[in-house]
């Protein structure tokens, strides 16, 4: 017969969790924003990149989710909302196939300007043709234009020759 020589070896191990990350108020942030958005917005740096950055030359010590939330909260991330997309591809093709003899339009979400190439692959996407206008639901198309923010902005090119 064999004896089991320990039993302490049978118990699951226990995983330590990471220790909390430290609470960061407006306050905290409000010294480092600008360099933050400029690495981030302006030299197009991901959040990595900024942490590593931000830790090595300022001291400025935060989670990636902490300066996600904090990149939202100042209404500057990058990526552009379904319901915004909607409303810009609806807004294009209306201009392109009804509005013909006008100027066409270019966009601007939170401050940053939206490259055709972006609407394009959106469009190609989720099968929406260049030739038919663009329908979504009601719904998200007012969501796109009541808002009280000035999120989305809409100017146009020279008029049409």
């Amino acid at each position: 017969m064999q004896k089991i020589s320990d039993c302490s070896s049978l118990e699951p191990s226990i995983k330590t969790r990471r220790p909390k990350a430290p609470t960061l108020r407006e306050a905290d942030w409000v010294p480092h924003k600008s360099r933050i958005v400029h690495l981030h917005i302006t030299d197009n740096k991901p959040l990595k990149d900024v942490r590593i950055i931000m830790q090595r030359d300022h001291g400025f010590n935060a989670e990636i989710r902490q300066y996600r939330t904090r990149i939202s909260k100042w209404k500057l991330d990058k990526n552009i909302k379904p319901k915004e997309m909607k409303a810009i591809v609806r807004k294009t093709q209306h201009r392109n196939l009804v509005e013909v003899d006008r100027a066409s339009l270019r966009f601007k979400v939170r401050g940053q300007e939206v490259e055709q190439e972006k609407i394009t692959r959106w469009m190609r996407t989720h099968d929406v043709s260049h030739h038919n206008l663009y329908a979504p639901s009601s719904v998200a198309c007012e969501c796109a234009f009541c808002g009280s923010g000035t999120w989305l902005t809409l100017y146009s090119d020279s008029v049409r020759g």
